[in-house]
């Protein structure tokens, strides 16, 4: 099967041991030595140690790097140049990377030459021959490596069988490889790794842990010496079907045992199937009790089929604390701190303790004030998870929280107090559930600072305390390679919030949201896409409230960094006009409203997809960069959702204009931005270009949005 290559010196000065004179030959000893005297008389300069000096040298010559000025690559047909050179790795000079001048070291061209030789070897040209053909020296001092290849012709995999299989399908053996009848046939065994890995998982999920399989490659003569085909068998042997004996446990010295034996999902007397204990070992990871789980068939008995499962843990240490300084412009002094234990009484119960405290001195309503009057922000919570009720599936959540905050463009101080109690359970490996009882209660309070007419509007308004009371619901389908860094797969979260109603609080209405991500590989980089809509619904005693009847602070919100760049944050959509409402939302929600104008939504569409590109160059510095396009806006009722809204772009004419943006068009973006990688997530820094602008006029403004939009902020938008 293998094919001979021709070898070719290179990187070597010609020396003095090459005279014709100087080479070994069949001749009489005396012509021999006569000969060597001639050798060393010519070419050997008087003093001592000429000799050694001339041959440490030629090493020298042949360990040193040489300047690469290019590398010319001929005869490679099916393979496109750029792609081979970064196989055989040499780089050559390039404007990405300015700072580094393109090296290469003789002696080990003939590596990377083997490198060239086995990647075409195992994609079908058995028969391939590649070889440096010469070195050259441009006019700049860089020397040009001038490589040849003679492709041959290609051999395919004609047949596919398998023996020896009698345990499993025959169908599901060949979904498991990649290989197939028509692919390139590989001239290395080798080559076959991972199928073969992916033909032993099967057979170890039907309890054949020592099942071999063993790839047998027969090549064919083609007529017309049109090349060979290949004839590719499996050679299985299953060996003893294995079930479990007992199960063993070691390393929970801080856990009880029925800790680990509640997440297992295999017991004594099961089928040994890899497969399920696999799950094992995510669901005792999964309980973040764990830095590290092993699990292995020990004690295994040929004769029987039977196998003891030892089951070991690495615990973490269960209790931390956390605490924190910090100092800001608005936040003048910031103190945190936390302290938790995630395995309470060694049963894998969790508690958290979390609080967060601040002396605010932001100047209210535009006007400074002195350090002295400045108010106390500050937000406590605890929390309490057991994540296995009576050891079944279902957890148990809740979370107490009060806080208050300082609004000083709002000239107000916002009360807000609460709690939520929930279960979380797994429906199988990909899907999560969350169902929570939610109960919100905010209420403001006018800033001891504001000015005397902003307190006699607000005793005029006489805001009352407003709660929600909810149940709610949640799912998750995540198929991603990578929770953090997905680059291939899909996740899928919807949503549900039933508000009022026998629940009661002074709200009734029910909100649901659907949201699809898809991430791809591409030639360089990932292309990331998602869709999210959602939608409100009055009913009860808000129903004649039609949207108005939906809080504040549960409307939908579109702009910004994480939903359609290129906008202002929560931008997008109807606009507060009348003072009166602005007045009376400023004094009820939870959102700050003066730079923030937007009414918010009942109804949400969001369209996103960005190209994350890396940069080679730059990859060790930590930076890559995007290319995005989004879409996306909120609306008041469904009926506002109208198709002539979707056009591409318009301008920001008079909002009366026929032709101009108006506040109900589906807006359009795009542009770029840098990612920072750290191990918190990449910062971001993206700008934002609007492709349809929309011109706002009221009683007190006139504005339109900007042409350009800049964002910082850290984490992928989606």
């Amino acid at each position: 099967m293998r094919a001979s290559t021709d070898a070719t010196s290179y990187g070597r000065r010609p020396s003095p041991s090459d005279a014709p004179a100087c080479r070994r030959g069949r001749r009489p000893v005396a012509v021999l030595v006569a000969a060597l005297l001639a050798c060393i008389a010519v070419t050997a300069p008087s003093g001592p140690l000429v000799g050694a000096a001339r041959a440490d040298d030629e090493l020298d010559f042949g360990l040193q790097s040489h300047r690469l000025s290019g590398v010319a690559l001929t005869g490679n047909a099916t393979f496109p140049t750029d792609q081979l050179k970064r196989i055989m790795r040499l780089q050559e000079g390039s404007w990405m990377r300015p700072l580094r001048e393109a090296r290469y070291q003789p002696h080990l061209v003939e590596t990377q030459i083997r490198l060239l030789r086995n990647y075409y070897r195992n994609r079908g040209f058995h028969q391939v021959i590649t070889r440096v053909d010469s070195i050259t020296v441009n006019e700049g001092g860089g020397d040009v490596l001038h490589i040849s290849v003679v492709e041959g012709r290609r051999t395919y995999i004609r047949r596919l069988t398998f023996t020896g299989f009698e345990p499993v399908s025959e169908a599901r053996l060949r979904e498991a490889v990649t290989l197939q009848e028509g692919a390139p046939a590989p001239a290395d065994l080798n080559a076959f790794g991972s199928d073969i890995y992916a033909l032993r998982e099967i057979l170890r999920d039907e309890t054949y842990l020592d099942a071999a399989v063993t790839p047998e490659l027969t090549l064919a003569p083609l007529p017309d010496d049109a090349g060979f085909a290949a004839d590719l068998n499996y050679r299985i042997v299953t060996g003893k079907s294995y079930r479990i004996n007992n199960i063993l446990l070691s390393g929970n010295n801080l856990t009880i045992d029925r800790l680990v034996q509640r997440e297992l999902e295999v017991q004594p007397g099961d089928p040994l199937r890899w497969g399920r204990v696999e799950d094992t070992r995510r669901n005792l990871l999964g309980t973040s009790l764990y830095r590290d789980v092993n699990i292995s068939a020990v004690n295994s008995d040929t004769l029987t089929g039977a196998a003891d499962l030892s089951v070991h843990v690495v615990e973490r240490r269960p209790a931390y604390y956390e605490l924190g300084v910090g100092v800001g412009s608005l936040e003048r002094v910031r103190l945190l701190a936390a302290w938790g234990h995630n395995n309470l009484w060694g049963t894998g119960q969790r508690v958290q303790v979390r609080g967060r405290g601040s002396w605010n001195v932001e100047d209210v309503v535009g006007s400074p004030i002195s350090f002295d009057q400045g108010q106390i922000n500050y937000r406590g919570e605890i929390s309490y998870v057991n994540p296995r009720v009576r050891d079944g599936r279902y957890s148990l959540d809740t979370t107490v929280f009060l806080s208050r905050e300082t609004r000083g463009e709002s000239g107000l101080n916002m009360f807000g107090w609460g709690a939520n109690v929930g279960t979380f359970w797994r429906s199988s490996r990909s899907v999560t559930n969350n169902v929570f009882l939610g109960y919100k209660v905010t209420e403001p309070e006018i800033h001891p600072q504001a000015p005397e007419e902003w307190q006699a509007r607000f005793a005029e308004v006489n805001p009352s305390v407003s709660r929600v009371r909810s149940l709610n619901w949640a799912m998750y389908l995540d198929h991603r390679n990578d929770v953090f860094r997905p680059t291939t797969g899909d996740y899928t979260a919807l949503t549900a919030q039933l508000a009022g109603g026998l629940l009661g609080g002074d709200y009734h209405f029910f909100k649901w949201t659907a949201a699809w991500h898809d991430y791809r590989k591409m030639p360089v980089g990932t292309l990331a896409v998602r869709v999210k809509a959602g939608g409100t619904k009055t009913y009860g005693a808000s129903l004649d409230e039609g949207p108005d009847g939906v809080p504040y602070d549960d409307r939908f919100f579109a702009g910004g960094a994480s939903t359609v760049r290129g906008y202002a944050n929560n931008s997008l959509g109807p606009q507060v006009t009348d003072e009166d409402e602005l007045d009376f939302l400023n004094y009820t929600s939870d959102v700050l409203l003066p730079d923030n104008p937007a009414r918010g939504g009942n109804y949400l569409l969001l369209t996103n997809l960005e190209w994350r590109i890396p940069l080679p160059a730059l990859r060790k510095w930590g930076l890559a960069t995007v290319v995005f396009f989004e879409g996306g806006n909120v609306w008041a009722e469904l009926r506002e959702v109208q198709l002539r809204g979707f056009r591409l772009s318009s301008e920001p004419g008079f909002p009366t204009d026929p032709g101009s943006t108006k506040v109900w068009d589906f807006r359009y973006s795009l542009g770029t931005g840098v990612r920072f990688d750290t191990p918190f997530g990449p910062v971001r820094v993206d700008v934002g270009f609007p492709l349809k602008r929309a011109r706002y006029l009221s009683e007190t403004r006139d504005y339109k949005d900007p042409s350009a939009v800049w964002h910082f902020s850290v984490g992928y938008p989606f």
